[in-house]
């Protein structure tokens, strides 16, 4: 029992996951089937429900009769005679709650045992043995009755007659749709007294052959003659073995939940991309970095580095030639000067041609990453990302809540559903219901995320701050200037008297120590603007390097933020459901002192006939 809390708390979890991006068919199939298993463990698994089921002609009635012991059903020749199922109590005490649940008319309920029986009915105490309308009755309400029946029985024995054995409308009809409940079916071949025993073994044989091909090969065959006894006995045997053992309620229960997993687990992918975790975000950053222009700007703003650094730190008797032939020629126009300026204080301003590039780089990371997904899950990722490029919506607001958040702080896309009645060992579902692609405020702007981009990067600090080592550069160049200039005068000082036949006095007239003065420093100042050329080239490629994280930075975040986090609310989401399905992760509601989810299977019992062992109601 616990086995079976704990995968109907796994499936309720499961829909509270992810409910809004499963098949709606398989949701609403999962939800009627753990409405079904509440109200079946409410009623307790004290007593077996067994509907006998076949077609007209089959002798269904006559085995209610033989397995009852006494003339309950009418027999007759004109069908159909069962217009509304008929039921055969064994134990009396709790039955009626079970009879109204199954909807059994209160004129068509029969309690099987009196104190004449003694003990002789007390091996099917807990046995509710229903007889069914014809399944392939002209009648449209029998057959919906009889569809109805079958999905709440707990055991399903299928009376055949040698005539109509293979009749597709058994088989194409309810066998073949029925092979997850192989566990909880037996065939029973009636009216072998109108057979010899080589025709027997042949029925049997073959109709063995058509379950294999209906995949129910686990489906027992008895062979019975209600009328003659053959076989009765036995089957009695088996019934009571299931009543007492009372595995047919928890082995149909399991086979429906079965069921419902198989359909949720249809909706989902076997696995993530990244195991939850968004691919391909390096590959996203450098191409929207690449769309927004990063690439262009700081080659831009490099050359301007390069190209100040030389105006700055160029040998000072060039930078005075530069200056001379510049004011020798016109003045900048105001439009040069104003170009000028907005170059030096370029920012990446995505153009048109760019914005179809920003569009292909999500493209590309939804593909990695949404591709992979089924279909409902992969268009709510591509509306949550469409949505929050949109600059007008907050990054949070285009995420998936997280599984199990209260209503009060969920997002305007969730609107809270209602409970449905269900028996009190099913959780109450309250599942959101979350439009997959909703977006408020109408379409998302396809180049929103390309101006949320613009917005981003025109914020960035990329104003130019002279490094210390140029002022240094400066001086040491004024300094060498200067003593260049020194030599220049000394070299006057000293030169002019000795033109004139004169010699200056000491170190002052010694003009050879004037030309190494003026030469050295003209030759320091080259030397210092050759190396300040190298040193440049690293400065360049380090101001660069730094403006390059700022800027791939902010790219990163807005990846990040409209891009990378509502991928990984999908991923977490579809990851969170696809576990707690499978029982990998705990559900939000506990399965009770059973433990973990899990599939408990016993083994059922096997019934020796004719020196073949048929595995009866099998698991």
């Amino acid at each position: 029992m616990s086995d079976v809390m704990g995968r109907v708390a796994a499936l309720s979890a499961a829909l509270d996951c992810g409910a809004p991006w499963l098949p709606p068919e398989a949701v609403q199939n999962t939800r009627d089937r753990m409405e079904h298993v509440g109200h079946r463990l409410d009623l307790g698994t004290e007593r077996t429900v067994v509907a006998l089921v076949g077609a007209t002609g089959s002798g269904k009635s006559s085995l209610f009769n033989a397995i009852a012991r006494m003339d309950i059903a009418a027999v007759g020749a004109r069908r159909p005679l069962t217009t509304s199922p008929m039921a055969c109590v064994w134990g009396e005490f709790g039955s009626q709650t079970l009879l109204d649940w199954l909807k059994v008319p209160a004129d068509r309920r029969m309690a099987r045992e009196s104190v004449l029986d003694a003990d002789d009915q007390a091996a099917l105490h807990g046995l509710v043995l229903l007889d069914l309308p014809d399944h392939d009755s002209t009648e449209v309400v029998h057959r919906v009755e009889v569809d109805r029946l079958v999905r709440m029985v707990d055991l399903m024995i299928w009376v055949v007659d040698p005539q109509k054995y293979a009749d597709n409308a058994l088989h194409a009809g309810y066998l073949q749709k029925l092979t997850s409940h192989d566990g909880v079916m037996l065939v029973v071949l009636n009216q072998v007294d109108k057979l010899t025993a080589e025709e027997v073994d042949t029925c049997v044989t073959d109709l063995r052959r058509l379950l294999d091909g209906d995949g129910l090969g686990r489906v027992g065959i008895v062979p019975v003659s209600a009328t003659r006894g053959d076989g009765v006995e036995e089957l009695r045997t088996l019934l009571a073995d299931v009543v007492q053992d009372r595995f047919a309620v928890i082995e149909r229960i399991e086979s429906d939940l079965d069921i419902a997993a198989e359909e949720i687990a249809a909706g989902l992918a076997a696995a993530e991309p990244g195991a939850g975790q968004p691919v391909s975000q390096q590959k996203l950053n450098a191409d929207l970095a690449a769309a927004a222009g990063v690439p262009a700007l700081l080659d831009v703003l490099t050359a301007e580095y390069r190209r100040r650094g030389k105006e700055k730190l160029g040998w000072a008797p060039s930078g005075w030639i530069s200056s001379f032939l510049a004011s020798r020629r016109p003045s900048a126009g105001a439009a040069e000067t104003r170009l000028r300026a907005e170059t030096a204080s370029l920012k990446a301003l995505a153009s048109p041609a760019q914005r179809p590039a920003v569009r292909l780089a999500v493209e590309a990371v939804l593909a990695d990453n949404a591709d992979p997904l089924p279909e409902r899950w992969a268009t709510e990722m591509r509306a949550l990302v469409a949505k929050a490029g949109d600059p007008a919506v907050a990054p949070e607001d285009a995420l998936l809540p997280p599984a199990g958040e209260d209503d009060s702080s969920r997002s305007a896309a969730v609107r809270g559903a209602g409970s449905r009645g269900r028996g009190r060992h099913t959780p109450a579902y309250g599942i959101p219901t979350i439009t997959p692609g909703a977006a408020a405020g109408g379409e998302p702007d396809p180049d929103g995320l390309a101006r949320v981009l613009d917005t981003r990067l025109s914020a960035v600090d990329l104003r130019f701050t002279v490094p210390l080592w140029w002022r240094v550069v400066q001086v040491s160049q004024q300094i060498f200037c200067g003593v260049a200039g020194f030599g220049l005068l000394w070299m006057l000082v000293a030169g002019l008297p000795q033109l004139a036949g004169q010699n200056l006095p000491g170190a002052l007239g010694s003009f050879p120590a004037a030309v190494s003065v003026g030469v050295g420093g003209l030759v320091a100042g080259l030397l210092l603007a050759l190396l300040s050329r190298w040193w440049l080239v690293t400065g360049a490629r380090n101001r660069r390097a730094e403006l390059e994280n700022r800027l791939n930075a902010a790219v990163a975040e807005v990846a990040a933020e409209r891009v990378v986090a509502p991928i990984r609310s999908v991923l977490a989401r579809h990851r969170e459901t696809r576990q707690v399905l499978l029982g990998e992760k705990a559900p939000a509601v506990g399965p009770g002192p059973g433990g973990a989810p899990g599939v408990g299977h016993r083994q059922a019992p096997t019934l020796e006939t004719r020196g073949e062992p048929v595995a009866a109601l099998s698991n």
